[in-house]
């Protein structure tokens, strides 16, 4: 699958002329005021790359996308902790998820509330690697 480049931000997307903001946030902008936090988006973050190794990091004025050649995570940043978005094709049972939205047919996304260096575990990296590798998928395919 050939990936559309936005002439403009340079950001890529699956299809050609995907709406999107180009704007440019700075990334240290999220965390103003709210160390906490930046505190727990670092564990994560650096939990994710030792995961999964290296990946892209674009920061939007609505959050913060990991993105590998699609992006596979966001992270919207709060006072006192973040919020993880991502996206899998089955459906997942846990009480931990605070929001579910069946997306189509086979996509739902879900939303993880962190408050704590603790809620960074086992389980929400291997449904991180899986949002991740299902993007990778779908481009083989």
């Amino acid at each position: 699958m050939e990936l559309w480049i936005c002439p403009k931000c340079g950001r890529q997307f699956e299809r050609k002329g995907q709406i999107h903001s180009c704007k440019i946030f700075p990334l240290d902008n999220h965390f103003k005021g709210k160390d906490r936090s930046k505190a727990l988006y670092e564990k994560f973050k650096n939990s994710v790359k030792n995961r999964l190794g290296d990946f892209k990091i674009e920061s939007l004025e609505c959050c913060i996308h990991f993105v590998g050649t699609f992006t596979f995570v966001a992270v919207k940043i709060f006072k006192e902790k973040i919020v993880v978005d991502f996206s899998l094709d089955h459906i997942l049972q846990k009480e931990r998820i605070k929001k579910n939205i069946q997306m189509s047919a086979h996509r739902y996304l879900y939303n993880i509330e962190i408050k704590d260096e603790k809620d960074i575990d086992d389980e929400l990296m291997e449904w991180v690697e899986e949002a991740h590798c299902l993007k990778k998928q779908s481009i083989k395919n």
